[in-house]
């Protein structure tokens, strides 16, 4: 995702239990939280490639709102995700 300039930055938690509906059965299962920092313009191309290729038929994909962040970090997140940038 940063390679392709979709996310900025990847940070990956790992690993974590989860427990979760799914096929009419509660599951539970060892996953990998990956959070991604992108602008909301990039916001649905980065889902698209996403979903391409995880694993799961419905992968947990979200967009938290940023409250606030300094000016210089935010402008690092707009600028790496620009394509053709080259910082």
């Amino acid at each position: 995702m940063v390679e392709q300039r979709l996310a900025a930055d990847c940070q990956i938690i790992a690993p974590i239990e989860s427990t979760y509906w799914w096929a009419g059965e509660i599951q539970r299962s060892e996953e990998w939280l990956l959070l991604m920092k992108t602008t909301v313009e990039r916001f649905d191309e980065l889902a698209r490639r996403v979903r391409e290729l995880h694993s799961y038929e419905v992968p947990q994909i979200v967009a938290v709102a940023l409250a606030a962040g300094t000016a210089d970090y935010l402008e690092w997140i707009k600028r790496e995700t620009t394509p053709g940038s080259g910082a």
